[in-house]
């Protein structure tokens, strides 16, 4: 009896991540500035759209045995996709008036997540110093959004939002060399080399 082929699953970490790059410029067109408040029914559609592909690319990884993408797909796709979906949703459509609801739980949800981001950019570090940047800048960006939801001062919110569409572009370049890469079978995008072994 032959034995069958053990079928490999393929990486599905470029379509999650790809995902954040779409979440991350919408949120980054709102912090900024240059969406209207009144989008934010929308962006509710977005965010639960964007964490379908997280969470499968997650199940994924896991499944192909990749803890550390599984891990922050996974986060980034729940937690941090779909936390902020509720959030919105909360704000738009239970508020009893606009401003009922204050935001200064969000400052221990974003700073958390800062915490746990810089954790994964350590591991990504063993894999390519860009890796680890680009997971590093967002954990800031995070940073800022706690200290914006803490404190109030709309330059945070704005920064963050700049830092945003520069990890959206993070999202697209770095999904774009592993996926390239594969499919090439040799490097087509460089994305640097280990900082640590």
């Amino acid at each position: 009896m032959a034995q069958q082929q053990q079928q490999v699953w393929a990486n599905a970490a470029p379509w999650g991540i790809m995902a954040v790059a779409v979440l991350t410029a919408c949120l980054g067109a709102v912090h900024t500035g240059l969406v209207p408040a009144s989008s934010a029914p929308l962006f509710i559609g977005i965010l639960l759209s964007c964490s379908l592909p997280q969470v499968i690319a997650s199940i994924i990884a896991f499944r192909r045995g990749d803890i550390l993408l599984g891990s922050i797909l996974g986060l980034f796709g729940t937690v941090v996709t779909l936390g902020a979906a509720f959030t919105v949703w909360i704000q738009v459509f239970k508020a009893p008036a606009p401003g009922a609801f204050t935001g200064e739980i969000m400052a221990y949800f974003w700073i958390t997540l800062f915490i746990i981001t810089e954790v994964f950019a350590i591991g990504f570090g063993r894999m390519s110093w860009f890796l680890l940047a680009g997971i590093a800048e967002v954990g800031v960006m995070f940073l800022l959004l706690g200290l914006f939801a803490l404190l109030g001062i709309p330059i945070l919110a704005f920064i963050a939002g700049i830092l945003s569409f520069v990890f959206a572009a993070f999202c697209i370049y770095a999904p774009s060399a592993i996926m390239l890469g594969e499919h090439f079978q040799r490097p087509i995008l460089p994305l640097g080399g280990p900082c640590f072994k």
